[in-house]
């Protein structure tokens, strides 16, 4: 898939070249095993050690095309976030981990950061503003807009909007009804808020489409807001109290 670059800033040109077999995925990640043409472009590791530094190998479940559920530089790790059915499970932004499913996001009050840090494609990232079934897209980083802090409070899905295409993390809200978002939790990072990696596919399946995932890469991070941070202090508080008492 050749196309021109708009996120200029954030597109580079990078090659993923030689022959590569088909492999069965582990049922529990969801990916194709035909896959034609062979992939040409940055792998998912390529794109992490661009974003984090240093050298990422893939470990663990070998996906197949040069994809593993987990990915490391030795000092942070990528683990793929589990995206097998369980359509209405749900994550938590701040305290999620890898074994939860990634289509449907919450949580109680968190701040939010999105940065756009990998595009082949003129195209915008958003969310649907609340609600685990609403399709309203509101678009949050585009070729302008690279990063941007928000609120989240309850359940949401993220999106992409390319081309004509409107693609959610919730796989039955396709057109296509398939997964077009594939999930990292970063974790090695020296800071206290929670790092996710979103990669995008932003081909229909019916095109057919490539299925690397690697056509948008977002980095989410995600910090309970100071509010909500204080009242679990204040109840840990009176928790201790009562122990005391």
């Amino acid at each position: 898939m050749t196309r021109s670059a708009a996120l200029s800033l954030l597109v580079w040109v990078l090659a993923f070249a030689g022959g590569l077999t088909p492999a069965f995925a582990d049922p529990g990640y969801e990916y194709s095993t035909v896959k034609s043409p062979p992939i040409s472009e940055a792998n998912h590791a390529t794109i992490l050690g661009d974003i984090y530094g240093g050298t990422f190998t893939g470990s663990g479940t070998d996906l197949g095309y040069g994809l593993w559920n987990v990915f490391s530089n030795g000092s942070i790790t990528a683990y793929r976030v589990y995206d097998f059915d369980a359509e209405d499970e749900i994550i938590h932004i701040v305290t999620g981990n890898q074994s939860n499913v990634d289509r449907i996001w919450t949580d109680g009050d968190a701040r939010v950061t999105a940065t756009a840090k990998y595009a082949g494609l003129e195209q915008s990232f958003g969310w649907n503003g609340g609600g685990s079934d609403s399709t309203e897209y509101f678009e949050l980083l585009n070729e302008s807009v690279l990063s941007k802090t928000f609120e989240v409070e309850g359940d949401f899905l993220w999106g992409i909007n390319p081309d004509s295409y409107l693609w959610w993390s919730r796989d039955s809200l396709n057109d296509d009804t398939v997964d077009h978002m594939v999930t990292y939790k970063i974790e090695g990072l020296i800071t206290n808020e929670t790092v996710w990696a979103l990669f995008w596919e932003d081909l229909p399946s019916s095109h057919p489409w490539d299925q690397d995932y690697q056509d948008f890469v977002i980095e989410v991070r995600a910090i309970p807001e100071p509010g909500s941070m204080l009242l679990l202090g204040l109840g840990a508080l009176a928790l201790l109290k009562k122990r005391k008492t």
